[in-house]
């Protein structure tokens, strides 16, 4: 019977080869429209994130996170750098366990007292590392993350907007000097803001379904964003803003947990995200000890009276308010791990006074305007033109007569509030609190709201679906707009930390604006190398860094000027004479301790301080070495004298330098100055210039 039914069965027909080709080449061309200018993107991000980071030495946070993230690896230590963030750490040096790397000996001050800064110069320059190899592996894992974020941008766009709209948000995403400057860094910046978006975006879509799946996603973002920065609480009142949003509108919610339902009164809505909200909680509170090695004591081991955290809890918690009390009760209860609570602590505290530069001015306790400038400084100007034109999309467009009566609420601006609102509340929340922040330290500090403002961007596509000559001039204007900012992303390759828009004069103006990680952050040493390479004299070179890279690594030879006070300990001042000057702009304006513009206080300073040295001088012959005890006065109040006039010396040296243009810069980070003996004169004996024209 089987071989009879075989028999009858019709043969099989085989494609014709051809024709099996034709339908092959037809899915790669549908497949490549679909999702290869969406690949090229997410590529071009990626190799102009990496090729852009290659010749750039160390950042100033570089170095911290990465060796706190290798040592929490090896060691299930969490000592070091608790307030940066355990997961962005860990990521970072995941590359490293498959190499041979080691870390300094755990028998020493720095690792007893938890000083990341030193520990972590031995480990980068002091062990034989490879540290190219170590820089390269964490900066692409930042890449990888700035990927995801590009990735995270699109979709989100797409679904309001369709993939034309999703491919304009990632255009300007995958190209924004911003997110490229940072996204390939071993920092937090960039992390925090793909976290940031996950979580407003995957809770939204939470609130109006629930499933084993968006549980998921909604739980593993915010306990991501908590284990990344601690800014990531901000993550609390956006949620309950979302919430409120959510009870308020008439959608029913759908439930496909068992048995799918819908759900739609008020009270069944708050059980349903009672519900959630303690699984949320639960899942933050595993991962969060998870990290930390299921311990509370930050230390694996420690030794009473010796071993201790960078500062002591009292130190950190010094206060009786509430944030002070809850952050108390926590640790006497343990309801969180050490690392992570002192990490809190720590980032409050030190987020209350930090010093800022913004345009020639200084202050300890910021400005409520700072962020705006740095928006307005540092933001491409063609990203504003496609948000505007996005803006008359959204209250301009109509569907088309034949369903007008039916689609008109669609398009109204109430419900596309209603369907962009986490996008809305992340910025404006953001917003709100970035303002009222003291810590005015960059531009990097808003880099959570860039991508709202990309995804918003998106409604812009809107215009490429109308056909009449308004549509038609707008929708070009997007493309021009868009291609210009690709265009100013390519030009600014590799030095996209500079990059300045023509509000702010250009990134060879940004100096005069912004400093610290807004510009300088210490990248550019090779640079300087190459740029003294090219231009040996017989001139000496004079250095004031601002960085954590180590300059001797690099092959430069120079004669260092102060930076910090904690960082440059010198027995006696050196003599200052004529010779090439490469000052970083951060050490240009921030001259600390002497902070802001040259007064008349800081002249009487440094006049008294001039005194002494020159006495001491007299009563020495003139003598170098580690000083003396002369004129009844011992050999350690003479070396805080000489560091005190160091330090006061570069601040009127950085004052007078401040009135003229550099003569060069390398990576528009550090300016290079060439000053004669009587440029040198004039800066340290003459009349104080910057003093004059206040």
């Amino acid at each position: 019977m089987a071989r009879q039914l075989s028999k009858e069965s019709p043969p099989e027909k085989r494609p014709n080869a051809p024709e099996e080709n034709a339908r092959q080449a037809t899915a790669l061309l549908a497949f490549l429209k679909k999702y290869g200018l969406l690949g090229a993107l997410l590529v071009a991000y990626f190799v102009m994130a990496l090729s852009s980071v290659a010749d750039k030495s160390t950042t100033y946070d570089e170095m911290a996170h990465l060796t706190a993230g290798y040592s929490y690896w090896l060691d299930n230590d969490y000592r070091l750098a608790p307030e940066a963030g355990n997961l962005g750490q860990r990521w970072f040096a995941l590359p490293l366990l498959l190499g041979d790397y080691q870390l300094p000996s755990k028998h020493q001050p720095s690792w007893w007292t938890s000083d990341y800064w030193v520990f972590g110069r031995e480990f980068f320059y002091g062990l034989g590392n490879d540290l190219e190899a170590m820089l390269f592996a964490g900066r692409t894992m930042a890449a990888l993350l700035g990927v995801a974020l590009c990735l995270v941008v699109y979709r989100c766009s797409s679904s309001l907007f369709g993939r034309v709209g999703g491919l304009i948000s990632l255009a300007l995403c995958a190209f924004s000097p911003t997110v490229l400057a940072h996204g390939r860094l071993i920092t937090l910046d960039v992390p925090a803001a793909l976290f940031f978006l996950l979580f407003v975006w995957r809770f939204w879509i939470l609130l109006h379904r629930i499933t084993p799946w968006t549980l998921l996603w909604s739980c593993l973002a915010i306990a991501g964003l908590l284990l990344t920065k601690m800014s990531g609480v901000l993550a609390i009142p956006i949620a309950l803003i979302l919430l409120t949003i959510r009870l308020l509108s008439k959608e029913p919610l759908t439930i496909a947990i068992g048995q799918p339902r819908k759900v739609q009164s008020r009270l069944r809505l708050l059980r349903a995200f009672g519900a959630a909200a303690v699984l949320h909680v639960f899942v933050c509170f595993f991962a969060i000890w998870a990290l930390n090695g299921f311990r509370y004591s930050a230390m694996k081991q420690s030794v009473a009276g010796r071993d201790r955290l960078l500062e002591p809890w009292w130190q950190l918690v010094n206060d009786s308010g509430a944030v002070a009390s809850t952050l108390n009760f926590a640790r006497d209860n343990r309801l969180l791990p050490e690392a992570y609570l002192h990490g809190f602590a720590y980032v409050l505290k030190y987020s209350q006074v930090r010093t800022a530069f913004l345009d020639g001015d200084t202050s300890d306790y910021g400005w409520r305007s700072f962020f705006i400038y740095c928006l307005f400084y540092k933001t491409p100007l063609s990203l504003f033109l496609i948000l505007a034109i996005s803006f008359l999309a959204v209250v301009s467009v109509r569907p088309s007569p034949p369903v007008a009566a039916q689609r008109r609420a669609a398009h109204s601006i109430l419900p596309s509030l209603y369907h962009t609102a986490p996008i809305w509340v992340l910025f404006v929340i953001y917003w709100a609190v970035a303002i009222n922040a003291k810590i005015n330290l960059g531009q990097r500090h808003i880099l959570p709201t860039y991508p709202p403002m990309f995804i918003l961007a998106g409604a812009a596509a809107f215009w490429f679906k109308q056909r009449h000559p308004v549509a038609l001039a707008l929708k070009a204007l997007a493309v021009l707009a868009v291609l210009v900012l690709i265009v100013q992303s390519l030009l600014i390759w590799p030095h996209y930390l500079a990059f300045f828009n023509s509000l702010a004069g250009g990134p060879k103006n940004g100096y005069r604006h912004l400093v610290d990680s807004s510009l300088d952050w210490g990248q550019d040493l090779p640079g300087l190398k190459k740029w003294l390479d090219r231009h040996k004299d017989e001139s000496p070179v004079y250095l004031s860094y601002f960085g954590t890279g180590d300059p001797r690594y690099y092959g430069i030879s120079a004669k260092l000027l102060p930076a910090r006070p904690d960082e440059h300990k010198r027995q006696s001042a050196i003599r200052l004479t004529a010779g090439t000057y490469c000052i970083s702009a951060t050490r240009l304006q921030l001259t600390k301790p002497v902070v802001g513009p040259w007064s008349t206080s800081h002249e009487n300073k440094y006049q008294q301080l001039l005194s002494l040295a020159r006495q001491y001088a007299q009563a020495t012959n003139g003598r170098t070495g580690p000083p003396q005890p002369v004129l009844g006065r011992s050999a350690a109040y003479w070396r805080r004298v000489f560091s005190a006039f160091d330090h006061f010396r570069f601040a009127r040296l950085a004052a007078f330098l401040r009135q003229r243009e550099p003569d060069d810069s390398v990576g528009y980070s550090i300016l290079i100055y060439r000053l004669t003996d009587q440029d040198i004169n004039q800066a340290l004996f003459g009349p104080p210039v910057e003093l004059s024209t206040n």
